[in-house]
């Protein structure tokens, strides 16, 4: 079978590998929609803070089980998949107390193990699928893991009812972010990007308005905007610009939390955060209970693949599929089996 690995920085190829059996506990899934994420470009660029190259890349993916190892229940051939990729120990306190995300032994597929679904098939721990409802296409079921995220950094926000909202980055996490703290019944939300076309996409989903970053008023058009500061700002670009915004949008008592993942490390206003009570809150992937809230949304209607996703290719075409994602002008490009 074939397997994309990131062999170095802006180097993938195809790697030819045996078809994987499943060990007890394990199923083999046949991948069908694979998604390229924010973080695959920065491991892609050799700039990713946790992932090291080579790598296999693939972890936003929906397949079919084609193959059953010993001892599993709850699964059949045929049955379609989706993958939460985080693979805890189980033993730690943080995957005691249910916080597995943050359990001390993570391991991520598709990021920091030795295989990844942008193959063919892979195999994994029956525990760490989910079920695609009927009614979820393939592509929609692909995106469940990056509104997993989104739906995890809105529960770690706190209450969102009537609230105001800012949300900096129009990206993928940024638009499924949006969709997110919409469907949480906030007051009014705010978002930002530098390319007019993501801002364009962001008011047709739902935003309040949308503003250029650059702009040397911008904070100010927000504030105005909302009539007073946000209650809680969602960073999803994560760099030192961005954080500075965020910080100064949240000033007095306001809540940033860092969604997007940082290249390097950011410098901080820290005067700032402490005289005037800024919170400022990490958001590292998800648990179980946010993934259930993302197939939620799915199903609901409340997010929908169409306005995401705007670029496909085969798998074959992998390299062509980053070359598109890496341009920045698409939100969400994925792979489909042939």
């Amino acid at each position: 079978m074939r397997q994309v690995v990131i062999e170095a920085p802006e180097r993938l190829v195809w790697r030819q590998c045996r078809l994987p059996e499943p060990g007890p506990g394990e199923v083999r899934v046949s991948s069908r929609v694979v998604g390229i994420c924010g973080s695959d470009l920065h491991a892609f660029a050799g700039r990713h803070p946790f992932i090291s190259l080579p790598y296999m890349p693939g972890h936003e993916v929906t397949g079919t089980v084609d193959a059953l190892g010993q001892g599993v229940d709850g699964w059949s051939v045929g049955d379609r998949a989706l993958l939460e990729p985080n693979i805890a120990c189980g033993k730690c306190w943080y995957c005691m107390t249910g916080r597995y995300n943050l359990c001390e032994n993570l391991a991520v597929i598709g990021c920091t193990t030795a295989y990844g679904a942008m193959a063919d098939a892979f195999t994994v721990r029956a525990d760490r699928l989910h079920h695609v409802p009927d009614g979820i296409s393939d592509a929609a079921a692909a995106l469940v893991e990056p509104l997993s995220t989104a739906t995890h950094a809105a529960r770690l926000a706190g209450e969102l009812v009537g609230s105001v909202v800012a949300v900096l980055g129009a990206g993928t996490i940024g638009l499924l972010m949006l969709r997110t703290v919409i469907s949480a019944g906030v007051g009014s939300v705010g978002v930002t990007d530098l390319q007019v076309a993501k801002r364009d996409r962001a008011l047709r989903l739902g935003a309040d308005l949308a503003i250029d970053p650059a702009q040397p008023d911008a904070l100010d058009q927000l504030r105005s905007s909302f009539g007073r500061r946000p209650d809680v700002v969602f960073d999803c670009v994560a760099n030192e610009a961005s954080m500075s915004q965020a910080i100064r949008l949240a000033e007095r008592g306001g809540v940033v939390v860092v969604v997007g993942v940082p290249e390097e490390p950011v410098r901080i206003d820290l005067p700032i955060v402490q005289d005037r009570e800024v919170s400022i809150r990490g958001s590292a992937m998800y648990v179980a209970v946010d993934v259930r809230r993302a197939m939620d949304l799915m199903i609901s209607g409340s997010v929908d693949a169409e306005d995401i996703v705007t670029a496909t290719f085969p798998l074959a075409e992998a390299e062509q599929g980053f070359a598109a994602a890496r341009r920045g002008t698409e939100v969400k490009v994925q792979l489909r089996a042939e």
